[in-house]
């Protein structure tokens, strides 16, 4: 019962704080929780834990009460490389930072 989202536009120490948070515990409480965080990271984790408890609820028949979120894993994804055009015909360049997720769900 996992989940996985690719190039998430989030570095990954960022999503790493907040899916600390939600590590064993329930679904519902976990959503809870991530409701309430100001972090662009908590949206994101929150719609993968979704995904995952809706995979589990219709694929392998289980009920939303009894799963928890068992692992979360998060690691870096190449980053992307933009410009920025500046005064006096410069150009400044930075970097975006991607991430990967996998939710993993068990049941109690």
């Amino acid at each position: 019962m996992t989940a996985t989202l690719k190039y998430a536009i989030v570095s990954d120490k960022k999503m790493l704080l907040v899916s600390k948070l939600v590590k064993w515990k329930g679904v519902q409480e976990a959503l809870d929780i991530l409701e309430y965080i100001p972090k662009k990271s908590a949206k994101i984790l929150a719609k993968v834990i979704k995904s995952a408890s809706s995979n589990a609820v219709v694929n392998w028949k289980k009920k939303l009460s009894d799963l928890f979120v068992e692992t979360i894993e998060v690691g870096k994804w190449p980053k992307i490389k933009r410009i920025r055009f500046t005064s006096r015909s410069r150009i400044s360049r930075y970097e975006k930072s991607r991430c990967y997720v996998k939710v993993v769900l068990n049941t109690k």
